[in-house]
């Protein structure tokens, strides 16, 4: 006795639209194609199978692993050593995912920058020690924003507060500009490329740039000046902390970037 496509449908609770699918990827094939009208029809041994193939997609099987599954396997004790590599591959996306959470979560608690008000006055602050992780390069001052997401996707849910940038240089250099991208983090961090380390503090200048960097060499003549003034001897590198940036997504309005200069002193 065999059942139309339709009857299998209901039968098995899948869809003709999954059954057509399954039919071309080779994984449930009908027992009987009527050569006159194209119709399906399938016996009680494909509505077991079929229940197989349920069940495996509702673990998360994709249809190549299932076909494989049925094709290599012959007993639960193979099965079973699949499902438990899948359950592996399930709890690393978990673990991924959490990450990924992370990294909203901060990208929302970075983009609230715009809803804070800053002093654009010259400042002097106590700048505290701190645990960073950095990642150093030579280049143009255009890869920051580049090199900061890779450094993001490195730290994940380590990472806290917005990120910075040192430059090591005492000039402006268009090719090999020598930078660093940091961001603090709750604990140290181990990954490849990456240096995480304390990083020192010490007394320093600092004032908030508003606008598009192109225009922060002025809010930088401010800083030098003061120090000229006050008989203070800039140390380098320099930092620039990104309040409000470039998104990740959008750009946004570089009027109202907000950049955080601070340079130490001696």
């Amino acid at each position: 006795m065999v059942l139309s496509i339709g009857e299998f449908s209901r039968v098995t609770q899948l869809t003709i639209k999954a059954l057509r699918l399954y039919h071309e990827k080779g994984i449930l094939v009908p027992d009987l194609i009527d050569e006159s009208s194209g119709y399906r029809y399938y016996g009680a041994r494909a509505v077991e199978k079929a229940l197989v193939i349920r069940n495996l997609k509702e673990m998360g099987f994709s249809l190549d692993e299932i076909r494989d599954i049925l094709e290599e396997c012959r007993d639960d004790r193979e099965i079973i050593a699949r499902v438990e590599k899948k359950l592996r591959e399930v709890e690393q996306s978990i673990g991924q995912f959490r990450s990924m959470k992370e990294n909203l979560s901060l990208f929302l608690q970075s983009s609230e920058g715009h809803r804070m008000k800053y002093s654009e006055g010259i400042e002097l602050e106590d700048i505290p020690d701190m645990l960073v992780c950095g990642l150093r390069f030579k280049g143009k001052y255009s890869e920051v924003g580049q090199r900061i997401g890779r450094l993001f996707r490195k730290c994940g849910r380590q990472a806290r507060d917005r990120p910075f940038s040192l430059y090591y240089d005492g000039e402006f250099k268009e090719e090999d500009a020598d930078i660093e991208v940091c961001v603090e983090v709750k604990k140290k961090v181990a990954a490849e490329g990456i240096d995480c380390r304390k990083l020192k503090g010490g007394k320093a200048v600092a004032a908030i740039h508003r606008g598009p960097y192109e225009t922060i060499g002025k809010s930088y003549q401010k800083l030098f000046e003061h120090c000229a003034q006050k008989h203070l001897a800039p140390l380098f590198p320099t930092r620039e902390q990104y309040l409000k940036s470039p998104g990740f997504i959008f750009k946004g309005n570089p009027k109202k970037y907000l950049t955080k200069l601070i340079v130490l002193y001696s």
